[in-house]
């Protein structure tokens, strides 16, 4: 550990600082303190506070390459607990794992979590697709099938209000706001090259007590994509209906 994070725990009221901290690791590969402080606004002597906090908990630890942090061992353990918890006696990664082998592609189950959304469980189809949603990805929600699946169900204001908190306002926010009612009527929303380069994908939403909570998608190379549609966009909002009868607490 280096001798920055040896560093006096944080005072009493600083929560809200560690969270911060604690969610910057979450999102980065193994980033830095200048980084955390960059995506945070925290200054560096109170990054390395929180993190000697979270280093003690065992939420992070400093990685192999002295000076980055990532994960730690209570952290993965709390991720394990959520997927025997929360995900349902495994029925998303049935339901993932069924829709993946019925198109041979990728699947994926999203959750929203404010204004991001969070890759929770996927699936391999048996063609090889690389693609930014691995497990434990969090990326914006304003870009791809998914996004676009979630925002439709989302308040106008609401779905406004994340855009704007991108920077996405005005005659750039116009257009995404309006595609939302097309989603609402199909059921489900697509895209190409939104997110990943060249990767075609189809997304449907996850619904509790007539809330969208998140979305389940299918990926494919773009080039394939004219010939999957018939298949795959039936296949993907099914396995969104299926979940969405579990009534998942995600």
């Amino acid at each position: 550990m280096s001798e920055a994070i040896s560093a006096a725990n944080p005072p009493v009221g600083s929560f809200d600082r560690v969270a911060q901290v604690l969610v910057a690791v979450s999102r980065m590969d193994a980033p830095r303190v200048a980084q955390i402080g960059a995506h945070t606004g925290l200054p560096p002597s109170a990054v390395y506070r929180c993190l000697s906090s979270l280093i003690e908990a065992g939420l992070v630890e400093e990685g192999p390459s002295r000076g980055r942090y990532h994960a730690g061992v209570v952290a993965v353990a709390l991720a394990e607990r959520y997927r025997r918890s929360v995900l349902s006696g495994d029925i998303t990664s049935r339901t993932l794992h069924t829709l993946a082998a019925h198109t041979l592609e990728f699947a994926a189950l999203l959750v929203r979590r404010g204004d991001d959304i969070v890759c929770i469980d996927a699936a391999d189809g048996s063609r090889v697709l690389r693609c930014t949603f691995v497990v434990g990805e969090v990326v914006p929600m304003v870009a791809g099938a998914s996004a676009s699946a979630i925002l439709a169900y989302l308040p106008d204001d609401e779905a406004a209000e994340i855009l704007a908190r991108h920077d996405i306002t005005g005659s750039d926010a116009a257009p995404m706001l309006m595609s939302r009612a097309d989603v609402r009527e199909r059921g489900f929303a697509t895209s190409a090259g939104e997110v990943d380069e060249g990767v075609w994908g189809v997304a449907a939403p996850v619904f509790r007590d007539g809330l969208v909570i998140g979305a389940v998608a299918t990926m494919a190379p773009v080039f394939r994509a004219s010939r999957l549609a018939r298949t795959v966009v039936p296949a993907t909002v099914i396995a969104a209906k299926t979940l969405s009868e579990q009534r998942l607490r995600l």
